[in-house]
């Protein structure tokens, strides 16, 4: 047993040093030196965003002021009533353009002609006894030279020509008061216009202040609108101020209006100004009553710079653009001062003249590289 036991540690040993044999081999094997060093990873390319530009120009650009509108009528008219009678004819279709003038309706004024007839025969009673007081104030002049009659009678005789010379005034004014009034039986267009709708037709009797019609003048036509009051001042000194209106609905542009007037006084409540711009509105296409945006072109303002509205993002602070040079964004800082026909106009931060981001913005940071392109032509499909 003594004997046994040298030879299985011999045994045991030569396992270990086979075990490490083949453990320094699998180390040898595994470094390979021929194979270098593992490389690095690459850094990642830098992004390049496609954008649309525009330009930053300077331009003249009109200085506008938009508001709420309302079209009204120059003149407008009741036609009405001022004697109570029936009426005998409407002389006019409803709705048709009337003149100055035009008779209207027609009344029964059987009355007051022959009031009229009657009062021509008074005044002519009258004269007739004038001029034979006349006579006599000449006869007893005649006679009173030869004393033939008393002064008094000659003064009496006077006397009594002046009582017939009031009388006789007297019957000329009533006169004239009944062929005022008999004009009051056909009654007239006071203004050339459209008229509207009869409220009596023949037949009818009406009454005394009884509205008969309305007559409006729509050419040229009003348009009234409010601004603000801050200005009342460019308002004033705009004396070619131009003035469009839009009409509500359709959208279609009714241009070639003028101020024509500007209220007296603001309004409290809402510190609007109240003006008025006259259209020639030849064809009619105003109408009053009718609702729409007016647009008034106060002045024409030279040498701003404008860009694209939609090159205007804004920030926590404030409004700024990407301004693109060398094929790099940046952030350029901006004042808006208005906006007029897709166009800002900056009052600082653009000296005009940059390429400036429209589209694409979302996409872009501070200095980071972009690429134009070319805005799609419309109908493409790009």
């Amino acid at each position: 047993m003594a004997e046994g036991k040298p030879a299985r540690s011999g045994r045991v040993v030569i396992a270990v040093l086979m075990l490490a044999a083949v453990g320094g081999g699998a180390f040898l094997w595994e470094r390979k030196p021929w194979e270098g060093t593992q490389p690095k990873a690459a850094a990642p390319a830098q992004r390049v965003v496609a954008v649309l530009t525009g330009q930053a120009e300077r331009t003249a650009l009109p200085v506008r002021v938009e508001a709420l509108g309302t079209v009204e009528a120059i003149i407008t008219v009741p036609i009405r009533s001022r004697v109570a009678a029936a009426v005998e004819k409407v002389g006019f279709e409803d709705g048709a353009i009337v003149q100055q003038g035009d008779l209207l309706f027609s009344l029964d004024a059987r009355v007051i002609d022959a009031e009229i007839r009657q009062a021509e025969a008074t005044l002519e009673r009258d004269k007739a006894q004038l001029d034979k007081s006349q006579r006599d104030v000449d006869r007893y002049a005649g006679l009173a030279t030869r004393n033939a009659v008393s002064q008094v009678q000659v003064e009496d005789a006077r006397t009594t020509v002046d009582v017939q010379k009031a009388t006789v005034a007297q019957d000329e004014a009533n006169l004239k008061s009944l062929r005022v009034q008999r004009g009051y039986y056909d009654i007239r267009s006071p203004a050339t216009g459209r008229i509207g709708v009869s409220s009596v037709r023949a037949g009818a009797v009406i009454g005394l202040n009884e509205t008969l019609a309305t007559v409006r003048q729509l050419k040229p036509i009003y348009v009234a609108f409010g601004l603000p009051e801050r200005y009342i001042a460019e308002l004033r000194a705009a004396k070619d101020a131009k003035v469009s209106f839009t009409l509500q609905g359709s959208g279609e542009t009714i241009t070639g209006g003028a101020v024509a007037v500007i209220d007296n006084t603001v309004e409290t409540q809402t510190g609007t100004l109240t003006a008025r711009a006259v259209f020639p509105n030849d064809d009619e296409r105003l109408w009053p009553g009718t609702l729409g945006a007016v647009t008034v072109t106060l002045r024409v303002e030279q040498n701003v710079v404008a860009v694209p509205s939609e090159a205007v993002q804004t920030g926590q602070a404030g409004n700024f653009v990407f301004v693109v040079a060398d094929n790099v964004a940046r952030v350029q800082p901006v004042t808006v001062g208005r906006t007029v026909d897709g166009r800002s106009i900056i009052t600082k931060g653009l000296e005009g003249g940059e390429t400036v981001v429209t589209d694409g913005q979302l996409s872009l940071r501070n200095g980071m590289k972009v690429n134009v392109r070319n805005r799609a032509a419309p109908g493409t499909g790009a």
